[in-house]
């Protein structure tokens, strides 16, 4: 079959393998994977030596220490807190609304103090009742001896019957009961009454305030509707205070029953205070290893508050201190980096870590003094330069919880 139209021109559809590619067309495309390809590059090596990182890195904390001429000579160091030997948890005998509260967290109380009442109209109303009821039932006993009296005179002189006698010899009997039932009852509702007081069990200072006024609260053990629960006060004997601390137990033939230590609050790492051993408490945690000791505080003053955190160090009995030699500020050798040529240490403030120059003395073991720039009770990055990490004067950080 011909086609209809012989004469159209085919020649527009021939391919011209001669005719040359338009210029510039490749350009583009090239420059866009060559700035990929860098822009991968300079991330890539930033991120290997710590410039650049996608996430803060995790590090743990450690503070520079305070070392006195005591410290230079001790045998073991633990951590711990301060808690008290005395102290009682308030909390009433019977559940009840809190009507008045005479404490406030830092008051001093006596001990057979007065410090709360509980609502008690209540039972001030059952006790009238009672009292009611008891003058009652001792009105009709008073008539029915009086009867048992005539009964029995007429008994005697054998005019009135046996039987009356009886009778009201019964109704005494059991208008007696009554008189102790009801009696019972009020003792009942007065030991109640005396419960409503609630009066201060030691001599001390109020830590803890649950409880305020229109509270109900609850005895120990019941389960207390209220926001107060079982304990709406607590107060601890301040001059009972000492330390406690878990030492382990490959460490235990160290120590001895009034071997001398030294104890320092975290929040006042430049005054130490002087402390005994106390006591070893004989059982053992045996998913810790450890043994729980408690450091008594020879030099205790009003700076020493309860669950403050603190470090003892126990000393060797038969060194010789000396005490007129100067405290020093030490520095675990690991964690002492360099940062554009300086040597320092990483001071950790919430988030961040920022770097700071420090004058170090000579290394002893595992510590280096540091001459200048810290004061002691620091808080720096711990095993900074074992990290593996190159550091930078100031970044963020994330702190392992212990």
């Amino acid at each position: 079959m011909e086609p209809s139209n012989k004469t159209a021109d085919l020649s527009a559809l021939r391919i011209d393998r001669d005719e040359q590619p338009p210029r510039g067309r490749w350009i583009f495309p090239a420059i866009a994977t060559l700035v990929v390809v860098v822009i991968a590059f300079l991330l890539v090596r930033a991120r290997g030596s710590g410039v650049l990182a996608l996430r803060a890195p995790e590090v743990s904390t450690t503070r520079i220490a305070l070392v006195t001429p005591v410290q230079a000579s001790t045998v073991l160091t633990a951590s711990g807190y301060i808690v008290a030997r005395s102290k009682a948890e308030i909390s009433p005998k019977s559940v009840g609304r809190v009507a008045w509260l005479h404490l406030e967290e830092g008051q001093r109380v006596k001990k057979g103090e007065l410090v709360a009442r509980l609502e008690s109209q209540e039972l001030q109303a059952q006790h009238k009742q009672y009292e009611s009821q008891r003058q009652e039932v001792q009105a009709r006993l008073d008539n029915a001896r009086q009867e048992v009296a005539r009964a029995r005179s007429l008994w005697t002189d054998k005019v009135g019957s046996r039987q009356t006698l009886e009778t009201w010899d019964s109704q005494v009997k059991a208008l007696e009961a009554q008189v102790g039932s009801v009696s019972a009852q009020m003792r009942y509702v007065d030991e109640l009454i005396r419960n409503a007081e609630i009066y201060a069990p030691i001599d001390g200072v109020v830590t803890v305030k649950k409880a305020f006024v229109g509270e109900t609260v609850a005895p120990q053990g019941f389960g207390g509707a209220g926001s107060a629960g079982a304990t709406f006060a607590v107060i601890v004997d301040l001059s009972s205070l000492e330390m406690e601390a878990d030492i382990n137990e490959q460490n235990l033939g160290r120590l001895s029953i009034g071997q001398p230590a030294e104890v320092a609050l975290d929040a006042y790492p430049d005054k130490p205070y002087q402390a005994r051993l106390r006591q070893i408490v004989p059982t053992a945690d045996r998913q810790k290893g450890s043994v729980k000791v408690k450091v008594e505080l020879v030099n205790r003053d009003e700076k020493v508050l309860p669950e403050m955190s603190c470090r003892v160090v126990f000393i060797n009995p038969e060194s010789k201190v000396d005490t007129k030699a100067k405290s020093r500020v030490m520095l675990p050798v690991t964690s002492v980096v360099e940062v554009d040529g300086n040597k320092g240490a990483l001071f950790v403030q919430g988030e961040r870590a920022a770097f700071k120059r420090l004058e170090l003395g000579p290394a002893t073991g595992a510590q280096v003094e540091v001459l200048s720039g810290a004061s002691g009770g620091e808080e720096i990055v711990a095993d900074a330069s074992g990290a593996g990490k190159t550091w930078r004067a100031d970044q963020k950080v994330k702190v392992k919880k212990e």
